[in-house]
């Protein structure tokens, strides 16, 4: 095992916990809870939720992305904390949807909490991260096209959130598995979107 146990799991109850109590949540208060974890939680996390109910909500594959996409690129240019422009934090959901997407997301939490581990370190450093970066950025841009599409933007999400956990664990070999996700995302992502548009 690895210092990190639980790790992600404990990222899905202050999710929740920054959910409870109230009707509706803002962005920025679920972005701060994940803020003091740093990059690799929030980007294991977020995507995963677009593959929960509240995933199917209209618009929220593309809020997402934007999200994940301001937070990449505080990232990219070595700032410690996470920032989002006031439009976007001041962005609602409803608490209950988010509490239900968190409480779906614990079991697969536990699983991954209990298998992952450091491994191949070097890749996911500073130079993975990157890489990682740029490519996350660009699988991102496919997203709200994409949202017309049933089911499409998950592929996408899938990358980000192997690229996440890579960062999370320090796992090289989930950095390298992202890379290739992300390939595999954007060609499935474009083959959905060509197919429907000439269906």
């Amino acid at each position: 095992m690895n210092d990190d146990t639980g790790a992600l799991t404990e990222v899905i109850e202050e999710l929740k916990e920054a959910s409870e109590g109230q009707n509706r949540v803002k962005v920025g208060a679920l972005v701060d809870a994940l803020d003091e974890r740093g990059y690799g939680p929030a980007l294991a996390v977020l995507p995963l939720t677009e593959l929960t109910p509240v995933g199917g909500v209209p618009g929220y594959p593309t809020l997402l992305a934007l999200t994940l996409a301001t937070i990449v690129i505080r990232l990219l240019l070595g700032y410690e904390h996470f920032w989002l422009p006031n439009w976007l934090r001041r962005r609602t959901l409803k608490s209950d949807h988010v509490i239900k997407a968190v409480e779906w997301l614990k079991p697969v939490s536990n699983w991954i909490d209990s298998k992952l581990h450091k491994r191949l370190a070097p890749i996911a450093g500073r130079m993975g991260q990157r890489i990682a970066c740029f490519v996350i950025l660009g699988i991102l841009l496919i997203v709200p096209p994409l949202e017309f599409v049933p089911f499409a933007t998950s592929a996408p999400m899938i990358a980000v959130s192997i690229f996440g956990l890579g960062l999370l664990y320090r796992d090289g070999l989930l950095m390298l598995l992202g890379f290739v996700g992300a390939a595999a995302a954007v060609w499935f992502g474009l083959s959905m979107y060509l197919g429907t548009g000439t269906g």
